[in-house]
């Protein structure tokens, strides 16, 4: 075996180009190094859904490790399912929106465990199955077409507003009661009452904008809704400094 000091001679009395040779392939062996592991760490994939166009689909590409730098393409796979697309071409879900904005569902890198964004909270109800393996909400719709037509507007406006959260609420009522008119009024006054909760939270927090915008949110569903109304006051006149009782606060 050879000692690092006859390494180092033998190094120096070589010729260029037996050093120009094993830079050469030092160098490669680096390179391949960083791209064994940009395979086998670097592989990202993920899901996104667009409340716009009310469709889903996966992604895929590849990144540096560490650096995050996209070294691959993104490839992109629909994966609308039958309910989506039953909703998406609802008369009620028209939009006039000009771009179409994609929620983050998960995302997988380098083999570690997914990171979840809320909109899964909403994937969840879509890919919800019933006891014959259907589209729970896709059978549901169709046997119950005014319900329907209650229900998936005011989902895909909570979508747009990326109020995932309030899914649930919708969904939980349209479960229970079976008579439309009904279920418009109560989706309505339901939501403004959580819009409502969120509002005073944020006021009390000082983010009066915030709490401003969860007021007009909750004033599309129910315009006249009179406990909106008042916080709304409340948050106008907090926000100018004005002192607010506490018997003016929300019950």
């Amino acid at each position: 075996m050879l000692r690092p000091t006859n390494l180092l001679r033998k190094w120096r009395t070589s010729s260029p180009f037996q050093h120009l040779g094993i830079s050469l392939l030092g160098g490669l062996g680096i390179a391949l190094v960083i791209v064994t592991v940009t395979i086998l760490f670097g592989q990202v994939r993920g899901e996104e859904f667009s409340p716009q166009m009310f469709r889903r689909r996966q992604f895929h590409y590849i990144e540096i490790p560490l650096l995050g730098i996209q070294v691959w393409p993104i490839d992109r796979r629909d994966t609308t399912n039958s309910l989506e697309r039953y909703v998406g071409q609802l008369p009620q879900m028209a939009t006039s929106s000009t771009s179409n904005r994609w929620d983050l569902v998960r995302v997988a890198r380098g083999g570690r465990d997914w990171e979840e964004g809320n909109v899964l909270i909403l994937c969840m109800y879509l890919d919800a199955m019933n006891s014959q393996d259907q589209l729970h909400w896709h059978i549901w719709s169709q046997q119950n077409p005014e319900l329907a037509t209650e229900l998936w507007p005011v989902v895909s406006r909570l979508a747009e507003k990326r109020m995932y959260s309030l899914v649930p609420v919708a969904f939980g009522l349209a479960s229970a009661i079976p008579d439309a008119i009904t279920l418009r009024q109560r989706l309505a006054a339901s939501l403004a009452g959580e819009y409502l909760a969120l509002a005073v939270a944020r006021r009390k927090m000082g983010r009066h904008r915030q709490a401003l915008q969860r007021i007009e949110d909750g004033l599309e569903l129910d315009p006249q809704n009179r406990p909106l109304l008042q916080e709304r006051e409340r948050i106008v006149r907090h926000s100018r400094g004005t002192p607010i009782s506490p018997d003016s606060e929300p019950r």
